[in-house]
């Protein structure tokens, strides 16, 4: 759940994040609805997640700082995506240890 809050909402968690209103904004503007779905900005959440860590995949990873896209807001920027990215981080050395100790 914190993955999805800090992809989701703002950190007091009572209003739409600025990720969230940036792909409203753009799906507005395309007149669709695709941006906005949440499957979709978890998945740009997790790209940017994948981009900042120190590994590097190109097929995960198309341009979550320097592209069209970053600059309409359409990945998350600043504060969030650090938020994001330490839920990421926990939730995967969480399930990392979990499989690790059932195996």
């Amino acid at each position: 759940m914190r993955c999805f809050k800090a992809v989701l909402l703002q950190p007091e968690g009572d209003q739409p994040s600025d990720l969230f209103q940036s792909s409203v904004q753009m799906d507005k503007k395309l007149g669709q609805l695709y941006y906005s779905k949440p499957e979709e900005l978890c998945a740009r959440a997790f790209e940017a997640f994948v981009q900042d860590a120190a590994i590097t995949n190109h097929f995960l990873v198309k341009g979550t700082k320097a592209s069209l896209e970053a600059e309409k807001g359409l990945y998350p920027q600043g504060a969030q995506r650090e938020q994001i990215n330490a839920a990421f981080s926990d939730y995967f050395g969480g399930l990392g240890k979990a499989l690790r100790e059932a195996g």
